[in-house]
């Protein structure tokens, strides 16, 4: 088995801990928590804070907005969480794969005399 096999097993093992340790971390908060200001609420929280205190015609408008807004700020939360999540086993494919194909073109010079 050669060396860069041999770590990119290594590296694997590590990134698919890394994918199964944050989604345990991160899955509990996944659903509705949202960032603002830079701490973590949950979307019916951030709904409250924003409109706990309005009535009448001005609280239906503000609960419309503030919904609007958490979905977006959720939707965003969500996108960053999965983003840590995969980001990995991204970089892991990006450097992974062209070393592949290069070791493979090494092996078999056949293919760059075709190409």
């Amino acid at each position: 088995m050669p060396a860069t096999s041999k770590l990119s097993s290594y590296l694997f093992v590590l990134v698919v801990a890394w994918m199964a340790v944050m989604t345990w971390r991160l899955y509990p908060q996944f659903k509705d928590a949202v960032r603002v200001d830079g701490r973590l609420t949950t979307v019916s929280d951030y709904i409250d804070e924003t409109c706990g205190e309005r009535v009448g015609p001005a609280a239906e408008t503000c609960l419309a907005e503030a919904h609007e807004t958490a979905q977006r700020l959720l939707r965003r939360e969500q996108g960053k969480s999965v983003l840590l999540i995969e980001a990995p086993l991204f970089a892991y494919l990006i450097v992974y794969v062209p070393m592949l194909l290069r070791r493979r073109r090494q092996q078999n010079p056949a293919l760059e005399s075709n190409a």
